[in-house]
């Protein structure tokens, strides 16, 4: 009995020092926003494009969505002594995006950022309620815990500090997962469709799925992705969306454009090419990048024998989730918010399992707020978490493996 209670004390100590742990770390997050809320107010953080974007559409001018000239314009009429920049910071995303954000643009940009940051609040108190299964870890954990363990991750910070969309897509990418193991397809290439607003992430993943899930997913995307299509193309016209692919890949692949230092892509090309030695060796280091961004997704499509087992399931759809980060071409810090779903998922397995398990060693780090900081603003290096990522691929797929062939073992028959 007392060694029964000494194992409830511990326990219980831990948790308390895990939610002051948590609670520290939000509260740090909250202090930096209060910090720079000026410099939010004068139209630093990237919700700028979006509010951009909508005005534009607002303004009925959409056949010039596109426009350097015009976005510059649009941009000084609600900003001010912008720090970071001397031109326009550009939207290149597509179209469809913007009519989201065209019902804030009748507020003042700095209550639209506050208003676009509660309602990433909301929606990420939703994605703790899509992911709290009926019999997974989660449902043990109270919902306002679980909400704040997300907002002490730091790509959820670096999301609310932008004011980005990222959340949304997390939302999206939960819905999809809850829709397959519901044998909804189609409703899940749906909600994947809708998140084509960040293709580069989407587009791995979709090819991934319809190559475990078959038609009804591939149907479900392609019948989203064609009514987005053409929201786009009454919105920008022909012209605009055939200027589209030329525009964004310029923005994304120059610096002098708005092109993100490889040093800051916590991603594969990232991980490759973010180092000084590396820097004029620039489509070399994108070949081999691109090169083993097509050996993980080959890998990871190659776990769709493993998909019918439901518990595995959810390990090989962490997989594809964390392969098409680092797959994408340009993944940003706050596009690591994705990585949520998999947290949840890998600590669900563990808790079904009921035994302990390394699969969250490689990614601790990353749940460390203090390192990303230090990363961020004294190295300038968050390409080195793509390490800890591909670190946690690995480990996720032996898993897979290892449990798999225990099974093999034990349904072969003693002679």
């Amino acid at each position: 009995m007392n060694i029964s209670r000494a194992r409830s004390g511990w326990s219980q100590s831990y948790k308390a020092i895990g939610l002051l742990f948590i609670a520290g770390i939000v509260t740090t997050h909250g202090f930096f926003l209060w910090h720079v809320r000026d410099r939010i107010a004068r139209g630093d953080p990237d919700f700028t494009v979006f509010y951009t974007a909508a005005r534009i559409l607002r303004e009925e001018r959409g056949a010039q969505l596109y426009d350097p000239a015009v976005q510059h314009v649009v941009q000084r009429e609600f900003t001010s002594n912008a720090l970071i920049r001397r031109g326009p910071l550009p939207f290149i995303h597509p179209p469809f995006e913007a009519v989201v954000f065209v019902p804030l643009t009748f507020l003042p940009y700095p209550v639209a950022f506050v208003v676009w940051d509660v309602v990433n609040l909301v929606m990420l108190v939703g994605v703790g309620l899509i992911l709290r299964s009926p019999t997974g870890l989660l449902r043990r954990i109270p919902l306002w815990i679980m909400s704040l363990a997300f907002l002490a991750f730091f790509p959820v910070f670096a999301t609310f500090h932008q004011g980005q969309d990222s959340v949304l897509l997390l939302l999206l990418l939960a819905l999809a997962f809850r829709a397959i193991e519901r044998g909804s397809d189609f409703a899940a290439g749906c909600w994947l469709g809708f998140g084509m607003f960040k293709y580069h992430l989407m587009l791995p993943l979709v090819l991934i799925l319809i190559l475990w899930k078959g038609r009804k997913l591939a149907w479900g995307f392609i019948a989203d992705v064609s009514v987005l299509f053409a929201i786009s193309l009454a919105l920008v016209g022909w012209h605009g969306l055939l200027e589209y692919p030329g525009y964004a890949w310029r923005i994304v692949s120059v610096p002098a454009f708005g092109g993100i230092p490889l040093r800051q892509l916590p991603n594969l090309l990232g991980l490759l090419g973010g180092w000084p030695s590396l820097g004029d060796t620039g489509w070399l280091v994108r070949a081999v990048a691109l090169v083993g961004a097509v050996a993980l997704l080959i890998m990871v499509a190659w776990l769709r024998r493993f998909t019918r087992d439901r518990r595995l399931f959810k390990l090989c759809f962490a997989c594809a989730v964390v392969v098409s980060v680092l797959a994408g071409y340009s993944t940003n810090t706050y596009d690591l918010s994705l990585l949520l779903v998999p947290l949840a998922l890998v600590a669900d397995y563990i808790a079904e399992k009921n035994s302990e398990s390394d699969l969250l060693v490689p990614i601790i780090p990353l749940l460390i707020s203090p390192l990303w900081f230090f990363l961020w603003l004294r190295w300038e290096r968050i390409n080195v978490m793509a390490f800890f990522l591909v670190w946690w691929l690995f480990a996720i797929r032996a898993e897979i493996l290892r449990t798999r062939r225990v099974k093999d073992t034990a349904a072969v028959p003693a002679v």
